[in-house]
């Protein structure tokens, strides 16, 4: 109803359409020399609004659904509402446009037009709980209509800060246990205020598992001391197979976290592990997993709560594990915008090998990686050739196939930014020379200042070959050797093959020595691969052939039994990591995982360590 009153010309019996544009141009006169808005900005600041809160409707029934799927075990369905969820944003925007195009005709660029809508939008949205979402919506309509280099503060919400920033959560987004009894009672209470409409697999049990936990975690705080209370959020956490049960344990003053995997068995619900330290849980809020689906309105307070224990985290982190990944993405540009303004380090080339497709640049500082494509495969730094003819919308395709993905702990999240805008002292000569050379299709220099049309950013990791080199603890090399092979088992399940499957230069260690994926212009299905044993030569003449002209393959075709041979494991470290996953080096175990993957069959990756599962069948009360 709210775009029926846009300012439009009364239609008088006789009176020409000429004349009409001539009214209605003069009403527009009138109010840009006023200064003030219209009803036609007030309708266009509505129609914004509107879209935003209809994106929020759906992306709260999608995200309600999760609970039903979890129940059901309907998994498959469970992944299509991720998917689903992950693309309305972009939906939502696509549709807005149109409509403000239908709404503003040949205005819909005029940037003095968007000053006066941004005035009426503020003043629409002005004591919502939720205006920073709706300020980064606003932001992502004008940037999508007027393709903004930099920042327009005229036509653009920015601060350096949030306005929450430092306060404490109200209690409406969990509920206090007090600890003033045995713990078993506490938790058997949490669990039951939690229960499903399936029931546990057995209630006594698992409260006990985790009530031992909980004493030794608090035990070395307090002692015999006091135990003040347990608060949990009152929503289930949802991804994949798990649900997760988050909760802090306050105990003389400090924050202990407590999160617990739950999972849909044969038998019914039980706990797979109790997480109380905060290296476990920031795992399960890593930026290399899918989404949580949570069903909870105030997530301004979630947020509160979730950074109360997870205090190293990003709060950017946090909103895109909530699925709010859009204001994560302003918040990680807030976070930028500080510290450029702050430091006077220069972006420069990041530390490891040059890759064939993109530049990758950093602030030494900054947790964050820079990657521009370039404009066509080469190298630069070195004399090496590339056989690469990958384009620069072939490695958007293929980022853009990784969102839609589970990515299973295993893929670092990357935000993507347009037509970004930085002062040229900024940057370093070595850095500024390649973009001239290799990347000048999507970064030029205008006088002082070098302009970025499309750049991905990621969290840092180490490249592994760089962290086998500086890491001197034997256990920790022989943990992140180990956790290679369970890198590659957790993609296969996930049905993600990287073609170029033994280039370590495309894998890094995070702060948490987990092994992850970075680059994702060699990824594909795995569905897609062929996975057999390299031909023996059939004759003599044969045997004398050189093995290109022996042996034809196809791009998307391996022979396993090369695989250990270009591994890319030292060979010192090749007997760890084959005693654990030799069968890597299997066709049966690729091939077994491809038909499990092709029968729809989704598995159970958890992101904590095994050895934390409790041992149920050994249970004794």
């Amino acid at each position: 109803m709210r775009a029926s009153r846009t300012a439009r010309p009364v239609s008088v019996p006789g009176q020409s359409t000429a004349r009409s544009r001539e009214q209605s141009h003069r009403i527009t006169a009138v109010s840009r020399s006023n200064h003030t808005p219209s009803l036609y900005h007030a309708s266009a600041a509505a129609a914004i609004r509107d879209a935003f809160d209809l994106y929020v409707a759906k992306f709260r029934r999608i995200t309600g659904r999760a609970r039903k799927r979890f129940e059901e075990r309907d998994w498959k369905a469970r992944r299509r509402d991720a998917v689903e969820r992950f693309d309305l944003y972009e939906v939502t925007l696509n549709t807005v446009a149109l409509n403000l195009q239908a709404l503003m005709g040949r205005r819909l660029r005029d940037p003095s037009d968007w000053n006066h809508i941004k005035s009426e939008y503020a003043r629409l949205v002005s004591g919502r709980f939720d205006v920073e979402l709706l300020e980064t919506f606003y932001n992502s309509v004008t940037r999508k209509i007027l393709e903004t280099v930099g920042i327009n503060r005229d036509i653009e919400f920015f601060s350096l800060t949030g306005r929450t920033d430092s306060l404490e959560p109200v209690q409406s987004v969990y509920k206090t246990y007090q600890h003033n009894r045995p713990t078993l009672w506490v938790i058997r209470e949490i669990l039951t205020d939690h229960q499903l409409s399936v029931p546990y697999e057995d209630l006594e049990r698992d409260a006990a598992l985790v009530a031992r936990e909980v004493d030794l975690h608090v035990w070395p705080v307090v002692g015999f001391g006091k135990r003040d209370v347990i608060e949990v959020i009152r929503a289930l956490f949802y991804r994949n197979k798990a649900a997760y049960l988050v909760g802090r344990v306050i105990a003389d003053g400090h924050v202990i976290p407590m999160v617990l995997p739950l999972y849909h068995g044969d038998k019914g619900i039980y706990v797979d592990a109790a997480l109380m330290t905060e290296s476990e849980v920031s795992i399960v809020f890593s930026f290399a997993f899918s989404y949580f689906h949570v069903e909870i309105d105030r997530y301004d307070e979630l947020i509160k709560f979730l950074k109360s224990i997870l205090v190293s985290k990003p709060v950017s982190d946090l909103y895109s594990s909530l699925g709010y990944n859009k204001h994560g993405k302003t918040e990680l540009y807030r976070s930028l915008h500080r510290f450029v303004h702050e430091s006077r380090e220069k972006f420069d080339i990041a530390p490891g090998k040059e890759g064939a497709v993109m530049i990758g640049f950093t602030l030494r500082d900054f947790n964050y990686v820079f990657k521009v494509i370039k404009d066509r495969p080469c190298f630069l730094r070195s004399a090496d050739i590339t056989s690469k003819r990958i384009t620069r919308q072939q490695v958007k395709d293929a980022y853009q196939e990784v969102c839609h993905r589970d990515r299973a702990g295993r893929m670092v999240d990357t935000q993507e930014f347009e037509n970004l805008r930085f002062k040229k002292k900024r940057f370093s000569e070595q850095l500024l020379r390649e973009f001239t050379l290799a990347a000048k299709e999507i970064v030029s220099i205008e006088n002082d200042y070098v302009i970025i049309k499309h750049v991905y950013v990621q969290r840092k990791v180490v490249p592994l070959p760089m962290y086998l080199l500086i890491q001197k603890d034997p256990e920790v090399i022989r943990s992140v050797i180990l956790d290679f092979g369970y890198f590659l088992k957790d993609l296969a399940a996930a049905g993600v093959f990287p073609y170029d499957l033994f280039n370590i230069w495309n894998y890094g260690v995070t702060s948490r020595g987990r092994v992850v994926l970075f680059d994702y212009d060699d990824v594909g299905t795995l569905e897609n691969a062929t996975f057999r044993a390299k031909p023996a030569p059939r004759d003599e003449t044969e045997e004398l052939q050189p093995e290109e002209d022996r042996i034809a393959a196809m791009p998307d075709e391996f022979f396993v039994d090369e695989t250990e041979r270009y591994s890319g494991i030292p060979e010192q470290l090749k007997g760890i990591f084959k005693a654990v996953h030799g069968d890597l080096f299997t066709v049966k175990f690729w091939q077994l995982m491809q038909a499990r993957v092709r029968r729809g069959e989704l598995f159970d990756i958890t992101p904590y360590d095994r050895r934390r599962r409790f041992s149920r069948q050994h249970y004794s009360g």
